[in-house]
């Protein structure tokens, strides 16, 4: 093998090399993800996702001229409360079984990290693997996902309504066509949602392959239109089946958008009435998802809640400046961050009047975010400096770490949620409720973008 010649100049343990990789040795960079997922990619795959991984900024650690370790990022725009913010979507992350517990991944976490903050991504973000492994890194918890499983001879819904629309069949490349806006409507209002190129979906949502399709069958895709015109639609896959006592096909739906909330209970409908399915099953769904409350007898839903997208604050005036608040107040933080010191210190926190839109409820008004102290080994970043004349001993409303920061960020986990786990210390009584009222979302933050 041709050793790389794009070395990042970064320490690394034992003598490893950490390289960024070209378009020639991609597929060799990408490699230890193979052992560490204990899965191959056959030629016709990897002609498939290298588009997508070319995309990737990807890394890897070099021992001699074998790829041990390897991590990439894509570059998204993150829908927050009120606002959008760059952010760096952290992915393909594998180190080797030969290689692990000796630093690597650390190494290419500082790595990374730190060059996110040079290019202006204030916020990283990922779907975890093993979320023990993030939180180490700082990331929190910002999202819920849903899933659910039910028989489509139990479904009923609580309240009989009629259609709003008609679904239609289409394939890729009309889905291309006319998917995209109709997602950038709902993008725009949900916080957690990210930003799609035309990779993204061409060669992931709506993309299909043989080996995608072994386990839960081919991909349909189908859009819903009222008075004609597109305003919803569905990604789903059906895996068919027969037995003695007749059809027995599953339906497992990987994406369902709607412009309204009938327009979404709509295609809901339509999904769960499909004939020859026994089975219904979703992923990465809202929590609560809406089908959920629209049902008879919600239980049968049989609703699992995970986790779902995960944040790492990395530039705290940054990212909390670019989101809008809910209420006004004024709240005063004391933040640990071992893993980016910079952000370790006092912060305030000093929400106003909405201004012009005082009429409008909901998170309009915008933030002041600055310093009055920092932490032990905080020596640089992003963050603003203290402010000249702040008193560091002004007093603090909560105590928490910057991976509960970033849990609460797009207002999908409450501090009143992680005050209740020990995450959080309230100094100040009151404190919390005026952080949950204050960080409170329009909408329910979700992500239903995997990367």
């Amino acid at each position: 093998m041709t050793e790389p010649t794009e070395r990042i100049d970064v320490p690394m343990p034992d003598g490893l090399v950490l390289r960024r990789a070209t378009p020639e040795t991609l597929r060799a960079s990408l490699s230890p993800l193979h052992a560490a997922f204990a899965e191959a990619w056959s030629d016709q795959e990897w002609i498939d996702r290298s588009e997508v991984y070319a995309t990737a900024r990807v890394v890897a650690a070099w021992e001699g001229d074998e790829p041990v370790a390897t991590a990439g990022v894509e570059t998204f725009t993150l829908t927050v409360p009120g606002g959008e913010i760059a952010a760096a979507g952290l992915t393909l992350v594998g180190v080797k079984p030969s290689h692990r517990r000796r630093g690597i991944l650390r190494a290419i976490m500082r790595q990374q990290l730190d060059e996110y903050l040079v290019r202006g991504e204030a916020v990283s973000i990922l779907w975890a693997s093993e979320a023990a492994i993030y939180q180490r890194f700082g990331y929190g918890l910002a999202t819920l996902a849903s899933t659910f499983e039910i028989e489509r001879t139990q479904v009923a819904f609580a309240r009989p309504g009629g259609t709003v629309g008609r679904m239609r069949m289409v394939d890729a490349a009309e889905a291309l066509r006319l998917f995209p806006a109709i997602y950038e409507r709902i993008r725009d209002v949900v916080p957690g949602s990210l930003t799609r190129d035309e990779n993204t979906w061409r060669l992931g949502v709506l993309f299909d392959a043989s080996y995608f399709a072994a386990n839960e069958g081919p991909k349909f895709l189908a859009v819903h239109e009222t008075d004609g015109t597109p305003d919803g639609y569905a990604v789903y896959r059906i895996k068919a089946g027969w037995d003695q006592r007749g059809p027995r096909s599953e339906v497992t739906v990987r994406e369902v958008v709607g412009g309204t909330p009938a327009v979404e209970i709509d295609v809901w409908r339509w999904l769960l009435d499909l004939d020859l399915v026994t089975k219904i099953s979703g992923f990465r769904l809202p929590t609560p998802p809406p089908l959920l409350l629209a049902l008879a007898e919600p239980r049968r839903l049989g609703v699992t809640v995970g986790d779902g997208l995960w944040l790492r604050i990395l530039d705290p005036v940054a990212a909390l400046e670019a989101r809008r608040y809910a209420a006004p107040g004024v709240l005063v933080i004391r933040m640990t961050d071992d893993f980016c010191p910079w952000n370790a210190g006092t912060w305030r926190i000093e929400v106003g009047d909405a201004g012009p839109d005082a009429a409008r409820a909901g998170a309009c008004r915008p933030a002041r975010v600055t310093r009055l102290a920092a932490g032990a080994g905080a020596t640089g970043g992003g963050a603003d400096a203290t402010s000249p004349g702040a008193d560091a001993r002004a007093e603090v409303d909560l105590e928490l770490d910057v991976a509960d920061l970033g849990a609460a960020y797009l207002g999908g986990v409450r501090f009143a949620d992680l005050a209740a786990a020990a995450r959080v210390r309230e100094v100040r009584p009151g404190a919390v409720a005026l952080a949950d009222a204050m960080f409170l979302p329009d909408r329910t933050p979700a992500c239903s973008t995997m990367f």
